[in-house]
């Protein structure tokens, strides 16, 4: 039995394989994001009691 034709090598995988790692290491995080994930979170709880106080009253004000 013959393998699949998608199984055979076709002698491009490894420009395939290095084009697609290249297109990954693109769409990774820009230094921005990591920094502010890394960044502490405010402490507080100045939104939730804003967002409480939208429930309780329907109003921001």
């Amino acid at each position: 039995m013959s393998k699949h034709p998608l199984d055979h090598d076709h002698g491009a995988s490894g420009s395939k394989m290095a084009k697609f790692a290249e297109i990954e290491r693109g769409q990774q995080p820009a230094q921005a994001t990591k920094d502010l994930q890394k960044r502490e979170r405010a402490k507080g709880d100045a939104k939730l009691k804003a967002y409480t106080k939208i429930e309780k009253s329907g109003s921001a004000e």
